[in-house]
């Protein structure tokens, strides 16, 4: 008999598992926040920001988000409403984060219209700049779209990893080895205009996804690999 994701039986007890396995490996890690004073003083505060990343550094910044953050407010995520998004959602949300269902291809304007609800209140919010299935490190629109409406501040990140194994996946995902050094690379805030429409919004997001690109192959030497 085939048991569904939803089954009571195995589903508690897995996401038990995978939460207290997350919360071990997180303090395996060593991590450090490599960002100016002035973005230290912005993740600090209460004031919201839009955290994003390529697709194959999502893991990291998801279970270190709150170590360097004194603002008590819950982080807001978008996650692809497939078997694989529901089960990282329900992980994110054991660990103190809020979870919304949306991708480029299933309610993604509507959900980012959401998103824009919760800054509205005060959180900030995570959202993966190329998406669930990419073009890899291709920025889509939804994250200058967020900044436009509730004019958050971007900040875009990367992880380096002293070790780590890359995965043979569209995005090459990198999942840091436990008791390895990792540094969470934070480039300058990137500010979209509430009056940017059209070409200015489409520079945008050429911008953001060249500022992630440099941050990316940074990450890639970081350790001097």
């Amino acid at each position: 008999m085939k048991i569904r994701w939803d089954d009571p039986r195995w589903r508690r007890p897995v996401l038990t598992l995978l939460r207290g396995l997350v919360r071990l490996y997180r303090r395996t890690c060593r991590c450090e926040l490599v960002a100016s004073p002035e973005i230290r003083r912005l993740i600090a505060a209460e004031q919201p920001v839009i955290y994003t990343s390529w697709h194959c550094h999502l893991l990291a910044p998801l279970f270190h988000a709150y170590r360097f953050r004194e603002a008590p407010s819950a982080i807001v995520l978008m996650a692809s409403p497939s078997r694989d998004g529901e089960l990282i959602a329900e992980v994110a949300r054991g660990l103190g984060f809020e979870v919304l269902y949306g991708s480029r291809r299933k309610g993604g304007a509507q959900t980012l219209r959401q998103m824009a609800g919760w800054f509205r209140r005060g959180h900030s919010g995570g959202v993966v700049a190329d998406g669930s299935r990419g073009p890899a490190r291709v920025a889509q629109k939804g994250v200058v779209f967020l900044a436009r409406d509730t004019r958050a501040p971007i900040l875009p990140l990367a992880v380096a990893a002293r070790r780590k194994h890359t995965f043979s996946t569209w995005d090459r995902f990198e999942l840091p080895l436990p008791f390895t050094r990792l540094a969470i690379l934070v480039g300058e805030p990137h500010r979209v205009r509430p009056e940017d429409r059209g070409p200015a919004l489409a520079a945008a997001r050429e911008e953001l996804e060249a500022r992630l690109n440099h941050l990316f192959f940074w990450s890639q030497r970081y350790f001097g690999a």
